[in-house]
Order: C-alpha cells, then sequence, then structure tokens
C-alpha cells in the first residue's frame, strides 16, 4: 500500500482514490514494505514495534521509515 500525505491511495479496477486518514488509523493500516510518498521524499516502513504503556491498559505502535 502507498500512503500520500496522511493519505493512503487505493487502486480498484484502474481508478486511483485518495482518503484521508489520521495518524492513529495511519498506524493501525500500515505494514512494513509499504511507501510513504511525500513531496520532497520517498519513505519505506521497515519495522512496526508495538510497546505496551506503563499502566498496562494501552499501547503504542512505533513505525520505522527510510
Amino acid at each position: 500500500m502507498e500512503y500520500q500525505s496522511f493519505g493512503n491511495t487505493l487502486t480498484n479496477e484502474g481508478t486511483v482514490t485518495t482518503t484521508v486518514i489520521d495518524w492513529d488509523e495511519f498506524r493501525k493500516t500500515a505494514q512494513i514494505g509499504d511507501t510513504i510518498r511525500e513531496p520532497s521524499r520517498t519513505l519505506r516502513i521497515y519495522d512496526k514495534v508495538y510497546e505496551l504503556t506503563a499502566s498496562g491498559q494501552h499501547f503504542v505502535v512505533h513505525i520505522y521509515a527510510q
């Protein structure tokens, strides 16, 4: 999947549409190997790590890209 400026680009039957999503949704849907296209650079996600908070009730998702 390819993400562009806080949105993801979906291709369906030759039609390209962009859906704007928030950061929480991005963290859930982003997968290793996905690309993020910005106006000045293109990044590829190489790791996604879930970390439990100190309370143990929530978690933080770290997305690593280069």
